[in-house]
């Protein structure tokens, strides 16, 4: 009988480590919002995120990953976080867990581990993704007037 690789003991024991280089690395890319935060605050967010990972993956179960992604939908859109910047600093965690996976685990574990990783990040940030298109496309849209452009051209016929 094979045995359950344990994914969230694996990231558990290797917390400290994952998210201090995720934080270095969402501190290399610069992001506006998060820079602005400062490291303390960038710091409790990762590892909140971490967290909501390690919880999917100990009961095999999305429910409170994807409650973690509405609020943080909710509270980013409300301080104008570009969903870009979103993306890049969940993508900072999930490489840094693919380091620690790469370096520190059988390589029989290492899909296992990936595979419900990415799994729970990637439906973090699906959700994330249909949140955010979900409220802009509940604010009132407004267009550019094209025709504005062209005034004083022979196209605009001004």
């Amino acid at each position: 009988m094979e045995r359950a690789v344990d994914v969230a003991g694996f990231l558990v024991a290797r917390r400290a480590s994952i998210l201090g280089r995720a934080a270095t690395e969402v501190a290399q890319r610069r992001l506006p919002h998060y820079e602005a935060a400062g490291p303390g605050e960038v710091a409790v967010r990762l590892a909140a995120l971490f967290d909501a990972v390690v919880e999917a993956a100990a009961e095999r179960h999305l429910e409170h990953a994807l409650a973690h992604a509405d609020t943080i939908a909710s509270a980013r859109q409300q301080t104008g976080h570009d969903l870009g910047e979103l993306q890049q600093a969940i993508n900072s965690l999930e490489e840094q867990i693919w380091s620690a996976v790469i370096d520190d685990s059988p390589v029989s574990e290492q899909g296992y581990i990936l595979g419900v990783s990415s799994t729970v990040l990637g439906a973090i940030k699906d959700r994330l993704a249909c949140n955010y298109v979900s409220r802009a496309a509940a604010k009132p849209m407004h267009t550019l007037r094209i025709e504005e452009l062209f005034l004083g051209t022979e196209s605009g016929h001004a």
